[in-house]
């Protein structure tokens, strides 16, 4: 088994692609309105109609992000809070998480601090950040340690 995609339902699709594609790299891969019985029976939503996104990142092995704007039944949200239960969140593994949060904190993108230091546990050394997206939707930022040099 291995994870196919993680999906987010959004307020606005547009913004939510733009974010991504704007600001990390990812890439529009297809895009839908899913208006069938079977979309509607699976989501459990008697009279959905979603406009249905796919972005790919590079280096993604694979991995693929959905992003949902639910057409109808239309909806206000935002994401939870970090600390309630059902938050949510996405990691991205970036190289140099100083300049990236640099880059796009310069192009308005907001964060709750910026990168720190992790100095405990099993990623000590790296380095990590919460970027803030559409509707408060948490991408967070990891910059593994570096790798030790082998003894020669």
């Amino acid at each position: 088994m291995n994870i196919a995609h993680i999906g987010f339902t959004v307020s606005d699709l547009d913004a939510a692609i733009a974010f991504f594609e704007g600001h990390f790299g990812f890439e529009l891969r297809s895009r839908q309105i899913q208006d069938n019985p079977y979309t509607r029976a699976t989501v459990g939503v008697p009279d959905a109609v979603i406009d249905n996104a796919i972005l790919t990142s590079p280096g993604s092995g694979g991995s693929e992000l959905q992003l949902l704007e639910y057409r109808a039944p239309k909806t206000a949200g935002t994401f939870s809070p970090v600390q309630q239960p059902g938050a949510t969140h996405l990691a991205l593994a970036v190289e140099d998480i100083h300049q990236l949060h640099q880059r796009t904190a310069a192009a308005g993108v907001a964060y709750s601090s910026p990168p720190n230091l992790i100095d405990s546990g099993r990623n000590a050394g790296g380095y990590i950040a919460y970027a803030i997206g559409p509707d408060g939707l948490r991408v967070e930022l990891f910059q593994p340690a570096p790798l030790p040099v082998p003894a020669q």
